[in-house]
């Protein structure tokens, strides 16, 4: 644009307003002091509407004013702009702790409405220009609505889970992409009539007004995704039909901003929420697939994954560590005889006998069935075997209350010791446990009842 006066001239560039007089930074402007009684035309010479995507509007009028609501649009498009940037990297965090698709996208289209809105703003300017050329900038403007009308709509039917209560929109979940190709296609073209605004306008009020719905419809099938949605929309939705009836002329870029800021700030805490669902989750079948239902203890899988970490760890800071085997005595004879039942109460109360008088560095699992694993960190040969006494003491001196009546139950103990030549790792945990279970067998073959400790070298 090239507002001009005489012989003096001021030009500007809509993606790049650090060329308009200073004094102005939300639109391309200037001060002009004309003598007292001057006729001298001021001429704004500005390319077509058609072509620039968006309607010029051009205002007059005492500087003061003018620049103090100047300096307020910048304020509100600095931070507006600083809100979506700020979200941007909160999804892209979020995106990559969870990879998860939904939260891509949404940091996709939230990237894109960034730089869009600091291309419509002229803030892609500061402190140089983002893109290298106006040309590059108008596509830009041109095209990024299309990644924003995709994400959006995917994000919407995705997010709200609409597979599970509404399917057949599910299936939908891509046609924003599609939508906002062909509208994309028809503006550059481009067909008669057709401008960045008079297609992307109608567009995103049909996409947000049908996000809202979604919301709405979810909400009421009991899906929290729903509310959280129909919450981000709702604003960004009155502002665009605000703007459709021409109600916000003026202010139509802040506004438009301001609007996408709250629903790119409301997401990004939903979709906060919706990771930290996933993680507890994820934590809960992690637990359920590591322990043991009956006994409440870890299982075989957990001490396999914890064994060797724990080798290592000792290796490496020269201490020793212990693996006792402890075997149920004639445990089938207790199924048989007295049902499955009151062997999964002997089960239980040997476990909690077990695993309450260990230290808070061991560890005790259900190896399967009758047999336990009990990983003691830093104890030697000695002390294993003490440790094996007293828990062999608390089975047997103390009878197990069943539904059948007080049981005598008793257990076999095996204590292996890890070797300084013993490998690390896996192998390390196969050798040590290997040594503790052949010890547990040499318990049972001495007359059951008793710990065995490392064979002598």
């Amino acid at each position: 644009m090239t507002i001009q006066r005489g012989g003096r001239a001021r030009c500007g560039l809509s993606f790049d307003t650090r060329s308009s007089d200073t004094r102005f930074r939300s639109g391309v402007g200037t001060t002009l002091a004309p003598a007292p009684g001057s006729r001298e035309p001021i001429i704004v010479t500005a390319p077509p509407t058609g072509g620039f995507g968006w309607p010029i509007t051009v205002r007059y009028g005492d500087p003061a004013p003018l620049q103090r609501e100047d300096t307020l649009r910048f304020a509100i498009r600095v931070g507006g702009v600083a809100i979506l940037l700020a979200m941007l990297l909160s999804s892209l965090l979020i995106a990559a702790n969870a990879r998860d698709r939904v939260a891509a996208l949404f940091a996709l289209s939230t990237a894109s409405f960034s730089l869009w809105a600091a291309l419509r703003s002229g803030l892609a300017a500061w402190p140089r220009p983002w893109l290298p050329n106006p040309e590059l900038s108008q596509l830009a403007i041109e095209v990024l609505p299309a990644v924003l009308a995709g994400g959006t709509w995917y994000v919407a039917v995705v997010y709200t889970r609409c597979d599970r209560v509404l399917p057949a929109i599910h299936r939908t979940r891509h046609w924003g992409f599609l939508i906002g190709a062909l509208l994309t296609v028809w503006i550059l073209l481009p067909l008669p009539g057709s401008t960045v605004f008079d297609l992307w306008r109608p567009a995103s009020v049909a996409i947000f007004a049908a996000a809202a719905v979604i919301g709405a419809m979810t909400w009421a099938r009991g899906q929290a995704g729903g509310k959280a949605l129909l919450v981000a929309v709702t604003p960004v939705l009155v502002v665009y039909a605000m703007l459709m009836v021409q109600m916000l002329p003026a202010w139509s870029p802040e506004s438009l901003l301001l609007s996408q800021a709250w629903y790119t700030v409301a997401m990004t805490i939903a979709m906060s929420l919706r990771m930290g669902a996933l993680r507890r989750q994820r934590d809960r079948l992690q637990v359920l697939a590591e322990r043991d239902p009956l006994t409440n203890l870890p299982n075989r899988r957990a001490m396999a994954a914890t064994l060797p970490r724990r080798i290592d760890e000792a290796k490496a800071q020269g201490r020793s560590i212990a693996v006792v085997f402890v075997d149920i005595d004639r445990f089938k004879s207790i199924n048989d005889s007295l049902g499955h039942a009151v062997g999964d109460e002997v089960l239980a109360e040997v476990a909690r006998r077990l695993s309450s008088m260990l230290r808070g560095g061991d560890l005790a699992s259900r190896h399967g069935g009758e047999e336990f694993v009990l990983m003691l960190a830093g104890a030697s040969a000695v002390q294993a075997m003490g440790l094996g006494e007293r828990l062999r003491r608390a089975i047997a001196d103390s009878p197990v209350e069943t539904r059948n009546g007080p049981l005598a139950v008793t257990a076999s103990f095996g204590v292996g010791v890890l070797q300084p030549d013993d490998p690390g790792g896996t192998a390390g945990a196969a050798a040590l446990l290997s040594r503790a279970d052949a010890a547990m067998y040499r318990a049972k073959q001495a007359g059951r009842n008793r710990v065995a400790g490392p064979e002598p070298a």
